[in-house]
C-alpha cells in the first residue's frame, strides 16, 4: 500500500514532468515555422494537458496566447509564425518573417468576473440563460471590449503590434447589427494606437 508521503513524492514528480514538457513545448513554438507547424505542436500540447488546468494554470498561459495567435492565422495569411519566448515581455508573437516580422500581442475578453476554468471543472454547469440575459451579455460586449484594448493602450507599445482580441463572449444572435457597429466604432476609436486591431469573435475576424 501506497503511504501518503509516497504519493505526495509521486504527485509532485508527475506535476514536474508536466513542467518540464510544457517548457520543451514552449520552446518549440518559439521557433519560426509554417502555421500548420505551428497548428501541429499546440495540438500535440493542448492533447497532453487536461482542460481544467489548460485555462487556470499560469504555466500555461503561453498555450492559451499561442491558441489566439494560431487561429489569428488562419484568417490573415502568414509565411511563418512564432510564439515570443519567455523572456520578453512583449509581444505575444510574430507573424511574417524572420527578416520582416509583424509583432502580435493578444489578449482575451470575457464577462466580467467569469472564470473559464471554472467552466471545465467535474460537475461544472454550462453557461445559458433566458432572452433577457443574452440581450444583457450583448449589451457588455462592447463595454468589455473597450475595457480590455484600453488595457492594452496603456502598456504603451501598441504601435508597434497588431492586437489581436480573441472576444470570447456569446450574444447568442442578439443584437448581433448593433453590437457589430459597436465593435466596429471601438476598432476605429482606438485605430491610432495600434499597428491594427484586428477582433476573433464568433468564427469571424472583424
Amino acid at each position: 500500500m501506497t503511504s501518503a508521503s509516497e504519493t505526495g513524492k509521486q504527485g509532485k514528480a508527475a506535476t514536474d514532468l508536466g513542467l518540464v514538457k510544457l517548457a520543451a513545448g514552449r520552446k518549440a513554438l518559439e521557433a519560426w515555422q509554417t502555421p500548420e507547424q505551428f497548428k501541429a505542436k499546440i495540438d500535440e500540447l493542448a492533447d497532453a494537458v487536461a482542460s481544467e488546468a489548460l485555462f487556470n494554470r499560469n504555466e500555461t498561459q503561453f498555450l492559451r496566447d499561442a491558441m489566439i495567435i494560431e487561429t489569428f492565422t488562419r484568417y490573415r495569411a502568414t509565411e511563418k509564425v512564432r510564439l515570443a519566448k519567455a523572456a520578453d515581455q512583449w509581444p505575444d508573437g510574430q507573424t511574417g518573417t524572420p527578416e520582416q516580422p509583424i509583432n502580435i500581442e493578444v489578449t482575451e475578453v470575457m464577462e466580467e468576473g467569469r472564470k473559464r476554468g471554472d467552466e471545465y471543472k467535474e460537475g461544472a454547469k454550462p453557461l445559458d440563460g433566458n432572452a433577457e440575459d443574452w440581450r444583457r451579455r450583448a449589451l457588455d460586449i462592447p463595454v468589455q471590449l473597450e475595457k480590455a484594448i484600453k488595457r492594452k493602450k496603456h502598456k504603451g507599445y501598441g504601435k508597434n503590434c497588431k492586437l489581436v482580441v480573441y472576444l470570447n463572449m456569446s450574444n447568442y444572435g442578439v443584437l448581433q447589427k448593433e453590437t457589430e457597429a459597436k465593435i466596429a466604432a471601438i476598432k476605429a476609436k482606438y485605430a491610432t494606437d495600434f499597428q491594427e486591431i484586428c477582433i476573433l469573435w464568433q468564427q469571424k475576424l472583424l
